[in-house]
């Protein structure tokens, strides 16, 4: 099975997925890809004075690290962040990077959330699943047979989203910790603008997530309900 993780950041995928993938990263069956649409040139509220290429570089390696360190590949799509748009080039990229991976399970970003980023990249996502097989819509590789099915994540704090599926991440949670501290500018950065680090949001959210569905850790996610991008049986691991 191949599995793509598109976000807008380059630790959105970690915050809200990174314990799915590591139980998936287990299996000799899956290849997995994490594409950021937008080069990250803006998360160095820690320190404003810093170069917007010094911080996309900064990011961009501390992405690649963790998809490296799960055995899998990092694509960034080289938007400017905060300024993510949906446009013909954006979809047929996506695209293209869905077809070249052979998709079968997509996940992206909940389609409310705090950042118009994260919206638009789950619109890109939403778009992007259903182009990729179409085969009138020309890209450097050939259209899938079969469309990808697509789960979104979680919202950040979760508000406005209720998820309706659930994945135990409470054996690999320590790990999901590990690879989340792979992102030193933004767990910076994050104390910075939001008064934590991505540790402690996944302590906290994480064990949330787990109250409600009866275990320790949990990640949530929301399939999406739009034809032909869902499929019977359960996906998840």
């Amino acid at each position: 099975m191949n599995i793509i993780s598109v976000a807008a950041h380059q630790d959105d995928i970690e915050l809200h997925c990174l314990g799915t993938l590591i139980k998936y990263s287990q299996r000799k069956d899956v290849t997995l890809t994490n594409v950021v649409i937008s080069n990250g040139d803006k998360g160095a509220q820690y320190d404003p004075k810093t170069p917007y290429a010094e911080v996309a570089a900064i990011r961009n390696r501390e992405a690649g690290a963790v998809a490296e360190a799960l055995g899998g590949h990092y694509i960034n799509m080289g938007q400017s962040d905060e300024y993510i748009r949906d446009t013909d080039e954006a979809r047929n990229q996506l695209t293209d990077i869905l077809r070249e991976a052979r998709a079968d399970l997509v996940f992206a970003p909940a389609p409310v959330d705090y950042n118009t980023d994260h919206m638009v990249a789950s619109q890109l996502a939403f778009h992007a699943c259903l182009l990729a097989s179409v085969r009138t819509i020309f890209t450097a590789h050939e259209a899938l047979s079969e469309h990808p099915v697509l789960y979104y994540m979680d919202a950040l704090t979760g508000l406005e989203w209720q998820p309706t599926h659930y994945v135990d991440i409470t054996e690999v949670f320590e790990r999901k910790c590990e690879l989340l501290r792979l992102h030193k500018s933004q767990m910076l950065n994050m104390q910075t603008s939001g008064g934590w680090d991505l540790v402690k949001y996944s302590r906290i959210v994480g064990a949330f997530r787990g109250l409600q569905c009866g275990v320790e850790y949990a990640e949530a996610f929301k399939p999406c309900l739009a034809w032909p991008r869902v499929r019977a049986g359960n996906i998840l691991p």
